[in-house]
């Protein structure tokens, strides 16, 4: 990439033209043209340019200096002036705190997160990890054909990361609904009713949050994460303000688990999907830690993210201005012939499955990436030795969310004795 004079605004717009962002059918087949004929076009319905191969969106990830985060969680449509009203009155001062904040912001708060969220930290939870995944497995026993989502895959993850937040397990079904209601918005094609409802769901979500931090403050700090955030902060703003303590809550109790959630799913969905990839894997569990690599990337959970060029950039011999969106696409990147040999063939044994970027790059890689590779390596371990013979239901269709962020099955239908 070099800095050059910007041309014409809507360079690839007739391939642009084609590319639809919120849906599944086809997507594979188009993302793999556009890395053969134009790897990077402009897109008119989302005003943004989108990029497709994986050096490209690697080079956008470790250039902080010229792609600002700030723009990754901003909405995909607007805030119409009632959303806006609603949220100022309701008090909702959720500010960028890490995924969408610029260093030096970002790099104070990331060391002090840093501090709790990271492998030494996760492996400590791993025996909790696994007592909870088997009783959740164990209440499949007797069942036969089952949803996996809504039955596992679905509230799960909620339930790992409240116990290192410090929140109790049994709000994991109301945080996931405020949780699908954010991402909606953000990354959905909600309507105006649907926004002025979602964001009084915001409301609610925002107060419970300040919640949990003012319950520990009140109760006594612990061991858990907002007691980590607390103690780090002790009463310093220069350190961190109490609103960022909020935002820092707010973010991982969505982020902390969506992402799990998907790719536990997707990862499910495409083991059974080749019958011969499961069966490798029932009779040799030391390929698990390597097929749930190879599910992040086949079926990669956040399948978009977003930077926004702070200089004039050409990018694949696309000039593209300065303040413009720029679309990486993760799934594309995963897919990419050039790094990945049969893309398209889900390989438990794939030698450099490792190399996907299911979870970013560079200083905003995901922190709870360990996490959820511990967690999803757990879960095959355990469905794979209790139910060996499992199979995709086969007159169940398999239906995908409409919204360009993150993707996984709505429903999973298995038969779990085969």
């Amino acid at each position: 990439m070099s800095d050059v004079k910007p041309s014409c605004p809507f360079s690839g717009a007739e391939f642009g033209e084609r590319f639809r962002p919120f849906e599944q059918e086809g997507m594979f087949e188009f993302l793999q043209e556009a890395r053969d004929s134009q790897p990077v076009f402009y897109n008119k319905e989302l005003d943004c340019y989108v990029l497709t191969r994986r050096e490209d969106i690697q080079a956008v990830f470790r250039d902080p200096d010229r792609f600002s985060a700030q723009n990754a969680q901003a909405p995909i449509t607007g805030y119409s002036p009632e959303v806006v009203k609603i949220f100022q009155e309701g008090g909702f001062t959720r500010e960028p705190t890490q995924t969408n904040a610029d260093r030096p912001k970002h790099t104070r708060i990331r060391n002090i997160a840093g501090q709790f969220l990271n492998q030494k930290n996760f492996n400590q939870y791993e025996s909790q990890i696994r007592e909870l995944t088997q009783r959740e497995v164990a209440a499949l026993e007797g069942k036969n054909r089952v949803d996996l989502v809504e039955e596992l895959t679905y509230e799960l993850p909620a339930k790992v990361l409240f116990r290192l937040v410090g929140v109790p397990e049994e709000a994991s079904a109301q945080v996931k609904a405020w949780g699908e209601n954010r991402f909606n918005m953000i990354w959905g094609k909600p309507t105006e009713a649907e926004m002025r409802e979602g964001a009084e769901s915001v409301l609610e979500y925002w107060n419970f949050c300040k919640g949990i931090v003012a319950q520990r403050q009140e109760e006594g700090l612990g061991e858990d994460y907002v007691s980590h955030l607390l103690r780090s902060r002790n009463g310093d703003d220069e350190v961190l303000t109490m609103n960022e303590v909020h935002s820092l809550i707010h973010g991982v109790l969505l982020a902390g688990h969506e992402t799990t959630s998907n790719g536990s799913a997707n990862m499910l969905w495409a083991m059974l999907s080749d019958r011969d990839q499961w069966e490798k894997v029932v009779a040799d569990p030391s390929l698990i830690p390597n097929a749930v690599e190879e599910g992040l990337r086949y079926m990669t959970p956040f399948i978009t993210w977003r930077r926004m060029a702070l200089t004039d950039v050409e990018i694949g011999g696309v000039a593209i201005p300065a303040g413009a969106t720029i679309l990486m696409s993760l799934v594309s990147a995963n897919h990419d012939e050039k790094q990945f040999g049969c893309p398209m063939q889900f390989d438990v044994e794939r030698r450099n499955a490792r190399q996907h970027l299911a979870f970013g790059n560079g200083i905003h890689f995901c922190m709870g990436a360990p996490l959820a590779r511990l967690e999803m390596k757990i879960l095959l371990e355990e469905l794979t030795r209790r139910f060996p013979n499992m199979k995709l239901a086969a007159d169940e269709k398999v239906e995908w969310p409409l919204n360009m962020g993150f993707r996984g099955p709505v429903k999973l239908w298995v038969d779990l004795q085969g």
